[in-house]
């Protein structure tokens, strides 16, 4: 990001942007006065709305939806933004662009990595350059669109058709105008208190269709560990399917399992939500690590007039 771009007159706005609630409630409650520059909430939902805004722009300016292309329907495109401009994405962003460094969170020094925290600072700071800016869109469209180019190289690694696929309803069409198996989910959730002090919650999602397929995953974003399970289901089911083409022992085997539905049946999808989950079952390499870095650059210590001068300073770690 180029510091000649992101750049705020009033340093205020930018602390704002940077300061999470947490950070705010804890500075009340241990210096017993007002936070002088808020919290970054309603910075949050304003910056989600303009990144919504010229993603669409970004794209249609380039001569999408086309029908000689699969982004053929504006639905297409909405489809596509909803994908790309996720909780991850935005937040490997953030952290390519160093917030973590950055982000004002109290004493919890490990939500700094938090994925959810980064995107919403990295939409607050979007926001806050909006105000800062004067409602200058013009200015605002060449800071986010290097943003907007990172989000976009990120969707050139996944397929089309698969970034544009919902794989939990794919997963159901196909199950359901296929088979008349009944696929069982079960969703089991517990708090792990091995984050420092600050518990965070863990998903695990189970799938199992009769003896065909079981699958487990492990995360600390439900919805997006659900959609790991159901995109691997469809693609197991797709490879048994074809496999029952160039192999009748296999056939015979399972005819009894995938055959045709007759029109009048519908499936229905069993789902148990548990609150427990086994520790054992979790596997660190599946959900996102929490750093322990502590935040030598605005803490609770600094006074008014320090916060702003080093916000200042702060700024140039922007360009990197």
């Amino acid at each position: 990001m180029n510091n000649k771009i992101f750049s705020f007159q009033n340093t205020n706005t930018l602390a704002q942007a940077l300061t999470n609630k947490i950070h705010e409630l804890e500075y009340q409650s241990k210096k017993g006065i007002k936070y002088p520059y808020g919290n970054n909430e309603d910075f949050i939902g304003i910056g989600q709305i303009i990144l919504e805004f010229f993603f669409s722009d970004y794209l249609i300016q380039r001569g999408y939806p086309n029908k000689e292309t699969q982004i053929k329907k504006s639905s297409d495109l909405v489809l596509l933004r909803q994908r790309l401009l996720n909780e991850r994405n935005l937040a490997e962003i953030a952290l390519n662009y160093k917030l973590d460094n950055l982000i004002q969170v109290g004493n919890q020094i490990n939500l700094k990595k938090n994925p959810k925290i980064l995107a919403e600072t990295l939409k607050s700071i979007i926001a806050a350059q909006y105000f800062d800016s004067s409602y200058d869109l013009e200015h605002l469209r060449e800071v986010v669109q290097p943003i907007l180019k990172q989000v976009l190289d990120k969707g050139q690694t996944v397929p089309l058709v698969e970034l544009k696929q919902n794989p939990k309803s794919a997963f159901l069409e196909f199950v359901n105008g296929c088979t008349n198996l009944k696929p069982k989910v079960s969703i089991e959730w517990k708090k792990d208190p091995s984050q420092n002090g600050n518990p965070i919650n863990i998903y695990q999602v189970q799938l199992e269709l009769n003896n065909l397929i079981s699958i487990t995953k492990v995360g600390v974003n439900k919805r997006n560990t659900e959609q790991l399970v159901y995109r691997e289901a469809l693609k197991r089911l797709q490879q048994i399917q074809s496999n029952l083409l160039y192999s009748p022992h296999l056939q015979n085997q399972l005819t009894q399992q995938l055959k045709t539905k007759s029109q009048d049946k519908e499936l229905t999808e069993e789902i148990t939500i548990l609150d427990e989950l086994d520790t054992s079952f979790i596997d660190s390499n599946q959900f996102y690590q929490f750093s322990d870095l502590r935040d030598k650059d605005m803490g609770l210590q600094d006074n008014q007039k320090t916060i702003g001068q080093k916000v200042e300073l702060l700024l140039e770690q922007f360009a990197l």
